[in-house]
């Protein structure tokens, strides 16, 4: 694994966010392009040990203690209990008393039992794919939970002592409702998460949903429908007492998700494990996504097989302020240009004003921030600076 033998005298900057692939899942959601399987007992205790290899391995280009750790998938809480414990063993050394320490974990696959091992492993925040709280919905979706083990996943989880709670809900599913979607809404806030994500479903080729889409099995969302969806979510959090700080996520004050944060600022972090990628020194780094391929190179001592991409100059800007730009906050100005040498108004002229005339786009001499009204559409101004570098 060349890119984790580096002398640490060599790094310009160590990350201080790790995130863990865990490509494990019980069945495959009918929407989902992320990489995951279902595996093997076997599978899965190999795919562990390669972890703690590469872990072992890159140890020594982190920051100590790590400030963040996400353990995404796939379903991490897929892994049976010891097999969970021993993963999120081998991390718990990397943190201390003020990292955050996410776990994704599916209603379906989370009982006491692991929301135990979950606490008893240093993890402090959790994040649970709820996505509706509509059976029909969920069914739909390809989901193997129901409501009811969503609200019991929350209670065990807040049992163990892992309080800091983010749930996922999508809008925009075949079916759905305004209607529905402001009760799951509700449902979801009614169990006073500190972190809600809301995400419009995307029909990925290559997904079960697609293929119905495809054959007129199902419809896309009517867009003004799913703009009136995206507004109840953010009406309904601010009135649950979450504030909106990216696109699609809203929380309370001082719970954001801190390792997102690490990506939508563009800056350094580490991934392991299959289709992980890694932001280090200018360059990207992912991981094939073929968890085979992944653990027999680093049963096996060798570089586990990836592509690298290095960004420079405009696409490396343009990259940082289309990531920066998913934030309410916006970019700040001074802290850009110490960063590339340029403001970013000077340096993408055309784009900012453009979208300024229009409304999209505020700037002010400290930042430049997408308008609130123009959140929804926000896609738009991002493939447009990416066009201008």
């Amino acid at each position: 694994m060349s890119r984790c033998k580096r002398k640490p005298s060599e790094l310009s900057d160590r990350p201080g966010a790790l995130y863990v692939h865990v490509p494990v899942c019980l069945s495959k959601c009918r929407y989902c392009d992320f990489y995951s399987r279902v595996v093997s007992a076997d599978g899965a205790r190999r795919f562990v040990q390669a972890v703690r290899i590469e872990l072992d391995t890159c140890n020594s280009l982190l920051a100590k203690p790590l400030a963040t750790i996400y353990v995404g998938g796939g379903t991490p809480t897929a892994l049976d209990g010891p097999l969970l414990a021993e993963l999120l063993g081998a991390l718990k050394p990397l943190a201390g008393g003020q990292t955050e320490f996410t776990v994704e974990a599916n209603p379906g696959t989370l009982d006491d039992r692991k929301a135990d091992v979950l606490a008893g492993a240093g993890v402090n925040r959790a994040s649970l794919g709820v996505q509706s709280f509509h059976p029909d919905e969920l069914r739909r979706l390809g989901r193997i939970h129901t409501p009811d083990q969503a609200r019991q996943a929350v209670a065990a989880l807040r049992r163990a002592g892992v309080g800091n709670l983010s749930l996922d809900l999508m809008y925009a599913l075949p079916g759905q409702t305004l209607e529905t979607w402001t009760d799951s809404l509700r449902q979801a806030l009614d169990l006073q998460p500190q972190h809600l994500s809301c995400y419009a479903l995307s029909f990925e080729p290559g997904t079960p949903l697609h293929e119905d889409l495809a054959a007129g099995k199902v419809r896309e969302m009517d867009e003004d429908l799913q703009r009136d969806c995206y507004d109840a979510a953010r009406h309904l959090t601010a009135e649950a007492g979450l504030a909106q700080y990216e696109i699609s996520n809203f929380a309370r004050a001082g719970l954001e998700c801190r390792h997102n944060l690490t990506y939508w600022r563009n800056e350094p972090y580490l991934g392991v494990g299959p289709a992980a990628a890694s932001y280090l020194d200018g360059s990207r780094r992912t991981h094939a996504a073929d968890l085979s391929a992944y653990v027999e190179a680093i049963l096996a001592g060798r570089e586990c097989p990836g592509e690298s991409e290095r960004l420079v100059g405009r696409a490396e800007m343009a990259e940082t302020l289309m990531l920066g730009l998913r934030l309410t906050a916006g970019i700040d100005r001074a802290a850009f240009a110490a960063r590339f040498g340029s403001d970013p108004a000077e340096a993408f002229p055309r784009s900012f004003a453009r979208y300024r005339s229009l409304g999209a786009v505020q700037i002010t001499p400290g930042r430049i921030a997408i308008a609130p009204d123009f959140l929804f559409v926000a896609n738009e101004v991002l493939a447009d600076l990416l066009a201008e570098a």
